[in-house]
């Protein structure tokens, strides 16, 4: 850290002044370090810091070398103070990755966290290497769906490549599956886009036609790309398959021969799928999968244990951030309960004090009059009788949590106050929700951002023009006028599986193809002729992703091939063949967008907060990050390759302990512990949060809950950011310029998290890697030996340190065993 004696605060200064004191009375008592060093100078001539090695004939003893070290030591703590270090010159930081001359630095300030961990005979067998083959199949898998590889797209960038390539890359997509050069995300969460978006902190003008203006002049990446390359592009059409896939076509292809993207078909996915679930379900890679995992676990159980301190120490070193100054992004909040209980009933009360007179229903009802029809007066106003935070009766009840949107149980008031479309075009709602956003915006109590979520129903074709209306248009109520678009959030489209209402709607005449067009085709329309569609075309510029959302633990048909043309019966098609439409039309519908230039989407959905764990089996393959979760710690095959591919897992522990685990079972701590890629989110802060603050309340609770320390929950709110779809120069603002490198490269001013622990987790993630890729190989029995070796070179170098610093080695128990 660069800064000097004047620049420490005295309390600092006093702090690390009595810990050289107590590192240099330590080594009165203790004379390994002196050992190493010497052991260092005899064989390199130089000492721990590169310098020539001038403390005489190496033969020589003890005497006079104890106060040489002390003396150089304090020359070191006194540059750590501000003092200046040793010869004037400054200790360079600890290696943040492998240096290019492939020799690793002495260092002093780093504890290095990797233990050697034993393999004796027999701890590495053939169903080792089997499990690890396993993995390696399942990764492959991933890298298909997710990576794109099985992804065949014919929309090869012409003389333009550059532009276009610059113009994708402001999008505010989030996830290497859009980057589809990439078969691979990073140890943290993936490829992200390089290039700024120039609006992303500005509001657009009035109208919703003004803003598509200032948006294509403004963000001269998608608007100017996309006009100097029309000419000399092809023009392209879409027509939904029989196989509810959507297919892109050349214009003047007219016999639509030539499909130019295309995914893995129904069956591919099917029979992939199930041999996910075979891999995962068999005793080898599940034996294989929890000895890691424990092992994992242990690690993290012994770094904190050596190196807490070091840990607390550092972080209090990093002057100029704390936790509440360090970026946290809810990844997972919707909207129509993103407001507090609080908030919505001062709201409530605030407009039937001031608006009673305001027509709200479709037939002529005022706010007073549908109040007082429902016996309703101002005295009701309180958040018990608005009955809308969650109790004992929702445990287990999706059905009664839903009704717990709609206050006083009336479905009237859910939809004057929380819905977009109705008499008042959703005015209501829209000024609740920048009640919402200015928090976030004003940074009150700490720096957040927030990604909600907008609902699509797929019931109508209309859906997205209504919804790009509400989003941009003009409020001129309310405490906070504007539009919807804000700095500090982006926009995720969640899709609820309503199958059976929009079945019972229909009548029995409609398919689930109908509602495939519903959702997709106004976002292939307004891709592809922007100028038809400017409104819908405009909102797309401010979305990040797509969310699928209900009840996992509903009952659903089994999973089959079945068309979407031919399901036209009642039941609720399966969760894994749903999202494999969902994930396949979104999976075109950015090869077209990074083509024209614009941005593009990740598919984000709820996926293992109850019902079949193996639904956590399809979201492997086909999605960079879930929300919930928790059911992965039933299946620790599973929750091994989440670790290894960092798929992230937004949990919301105080929303689970009111549905689905209570606090003491949730898992949260385990997978944190382990190395999963998990943060904090808040679901519903109107059901299950007390505070105006609900993220901060959510980090609050888990940090008593799970006894985390403040290292936990800054790597947990870095976490958040690597999973957002905010833009990369926002990410290179929160987390460091060098963030994708990975985590070491994470600036800890920024982040507050300390550099010892980013490399424990970098380490050891690597060493995972390495082991299953060595035991895939059928190197198993290569790689014991060779442990088994290294422990050897361990014991014996620690017996030489005893001898080599003491002129007689008292007794003790085994000591044969050195």
């Amino acid at each position: 850290m660069e800064m000097n004696g004047d620049s420490i605060p005295e309390p600092i200064l006093r702090l690390r002044q009595k810990s050289a004191i107590r590192m240099l009375h330590s080594f009165d008592h203790s004379g390994e370090d002196m050992s190493r060093k010497r052991k260092h100078a005899e064989t390199s001539g130089k000492d721990d810091n590169g310098n020539d090695n001038m403390t005489g004939d190496k033969n020589d003893g003890d005497d006079g070398n104890d106060e040489e070290l002390k003396g150089e030591i304090s020359k070191m703590m006194r540059y750590e103070i501000g003092e200046g270090g040793m010869n004037g010159a400054r200790v360079d930081p600890p290696a943040r990755e492998r240096p290019a001359d492939d020799k690793w630095p002495h260092r002093q300030s780093l504890s290095f966290t990797r233990s050697l961990i034993f393999y004796g005979s027999g701890s590495i067998t053939p169903e080792h290497e089997t499990a690890a083959k396993y993995i390696e199949e399942a990764r492959a898998l991933r890298k298909k769906y997710y990576g794109g590889l099985g992804v065949k797209c014919s929309l090869a960038l012409n003389t333009n490549n550059s532009t276009r390539k610059a113009a994708s890359s402001s999008s505010r997509s989030t996830a290497p599956s859009e980057v589809k050069g990439s078969t691979e995300p990073t140890e943290n969460g993936g490829n992200l886009d390089d290039a700024k978006m120039p609006c992303a902190f500005e509001y657009p003008t009035k109208t919703p036609e003004a803003t598509t203006k200032q948006s294509s002049a403004t963000n001269s990446n998608n608007g100017t790309a996309a006009a100097a390359t029309a000419s000399s592009t092809p023009r392209l059409e879409y027509v939904f398959g029989t196989n509810g896939i959507v297919e892109i076509y050349e214009a003047t292809d007219f016999r639509r021969k030539n499909n130019l993207v295309s995914t893995p078909d129904l069956e591919s996915f099917v029979s992939d799928y199930k041999r996910l679930v075979k891999m995962a379900s068999s005793g080898a890679m599940r034996s294989f999968s929890f000895q890691r995992l424990q092992m994992l676990t242990s690690a993290f159980k012994m770094h904190v244990t050596i190196n807490g301190s070091t840990e607390d120490a550092a972080q209090s070193g990093l002057l100029g951030t704390d936790f509440y100054r360090t970026m946290k992004v809810d990844n997972h909040i919707h909207l129509a309960a993103a407001a507090s209980a609080k908030q919505f009933v001062n709201f409530v009360r605030d407009k039937l004090e001031n608006e009673g007179d305001t027509v709200v229903m479709e037939d002529g009802q005022t706010l007073s009059e549908v109040f007082k029809g429902a016996g309703l007066d101002s005295d009701h106003l309180t958040i018990d009788a608005f009955n809308v935070l969650a109790d004992y009766s929702v445990y287990q009840r999706f059905d009664n949590f839903n009704s717990k949107y709609s206050p006083f149980r009336m479905g009237q008031m859910r939809k004057i106050f929380l819905k977009t479309d109705n008499h008042i075009d959703g005015r209501y709602f829209a000024e609740l929700t920048k009640i919402v956003l200015a928090r976030h915006e004003q940074a009150k109590g700490h720096a957040s951002a927030a990604e909600m979520r907008l609902s699509i129903y797929g019931m109508e074709n209309n859906e997205w023009e209504k919804l790009a209306k509400w989003v941009l248009r003009d409020w001129e109520g309310g405490d906070f006028p504007g539009n919807m678009i804000s700095s500090h959030n982006r926009w995720l489209v969640q899709v609820p599986r309503l199958w059976r209402v929009y079945y019972t709607k229909g009548k029995g005449t409609l398919s689930f193809q109908n509602m495939l067009e519903n959702l997709f085709g106004p976002l292939f329309e307004a891709t592809l002729h922007p100028e038809k569609h400017p409104e819908v075309a405009e909102l797309l510029n401010h979305i990040v992703g797509f969310d699928s959302v209900d009840d996992e633990g509903a009952l659903e048909a089994p999973l089959s091939c079945c068309q979407p043309s031919s399901w036209k019966k009642e039941d609720n098609p399966a969760y894994c063949w749903q999202l494999f439409y969902l994930w396949a039309n979104i999976e075109i519908l950015n090869r077209v967008r990074e083509y024209k230039g614009l941005n593009t989407f990740a598919f984000r959905p709820h996926a293992g907060e109850t019902g079949e764990t193996m639904h956590l089996a399809a979201t492997y393959m086909m999605c960079r990050s879930i929300n919930h979760g928790i059911n992965l710690d039933k299946q620790v095959s599973l929750q091994y390759l989440y670790y290894l591919d960092q798929v992230g897992l937004s949990i919301s522990p105080l929303s689970n302990n009111f549905l689905f685990r209570k606090m003491h079972q949730n898992p949260f701590p385990k997978l944190f512990k382990r190395g999963l890629n998990v943060t904090l989110s808040t679901d519903d802060p109107l059901l299950f949060h007390m505070s105006d603050d609900a993220l901060l309340e959510e980090y609050s609770v888990a940090r008593a809950s799970f006894d985390l320390s403040m290292t936990d929950i800054s790597e947990i709110a870095r976490n958040s950011v690597y999973q957002s779809g905010f833009e990369n120069h926002l990410k290179e603002q929160w987390l460091g310029q060098h963030y994708k490198k990975g985590a070491t490269h994470c600036d800890e001013n920024k982040t507050h998290v300390p550099l010892i622990r980013a490399k424990f987790r970098a380490e050891h993630l690597a060493l995972e890697h390495l082991m299953v890729i060595l035991l895939a190989a059928g190197k198993g029995e290569t790689v014991l030996q060779e442990m088994m070796h290294q422990f050897g070179e361990a014991r014996n170098g620690q017996r030489n340190i005893l001898f080599a610093n003491m002129t007689e080695v008292p007794d003790f128990p085994e000591q044969n065993q050195l």
